[in-house]
């Protein structure tokens, strides 16, 4: 760890919320209670969620660790953490089709990364609107599952929402972390 970027302690930190985000999207039913307020898929769930299930935990891993790229580098071991459970929304064909979970979420942690300070809520949003967009196009290209087009702009603007509220949440968390310490 000696020439590490980040020490063992942003380590922790980092795989923490990492696991927590992952643990959170393996578990909670979106996908159900998309279904059941009848809002059609692919990746409702992230479009209505992702700001808590994944901006939340990657925001908040840079804002605790106070280190560039702890964001950027959360997202990617969510995604990885994510994939050791399932496949990127089942799909199995291609068998290299989860590098797009990867990769959506890479999308994610370098908008929250490019977008700190002032912008950070923007990033939060842009941040979670990619992930989503990336995952539709890789649904849509490969299993040729697609988004119905008269849902797409409520799911495009729902996203973007989802994760103004995630980052929202993660200064929140971060400010209140702060005035506790001594």
């Amino acid at each position: 760890m000696e020439n590490s970027y980040f020490n063992l302690t942003e380590w922790g930190i980092i795989l923490l919320m990492a696991l927590v985000s992952a643990l959170i999207n393996i578990y909670i039913p979106v996908k159900a209670i998309t279904q059941g307020l009848n809002i059609p898929g692919p990746a409702a769930g992230m479009a209505l969620f992702g700001g808590l299930i994944f901006v939340l935990w990657a925001s908040l891993s840079r804002k605790i660790t106070r280190k560039k790229y702890a964001g950027l580098t959360t997202a990617v071991i969510i995604a990885c953490f994510c994939l050791f459970a399932q496949p990127w929304y089942g799909v199995t064909s291609p068998s290299w089709f989860s590098v797009y979970g990867i990769l959506s979420l890479f999308a994610l942690g370098l908008w929250i990364e490019l977008l700190q300070g002032k912008w950070a809520i923007v990033g939060g949003g842009l941040g979670n609107l990619s992930c989503l967009v990336v995952t539709w196009l890789a649904l849509g290209f490969h299993p040729h599952v697609w988004v119905p087009a008269r849902f797409a702009p409520f799911l495009l603007l729902a996203a973007f929402i989802s994760g103004m509220v995630g980052e929202l949440l993660a200064q929140g968390i971060a400010t209140l972390a702060e005035e506790m310490r001594f």
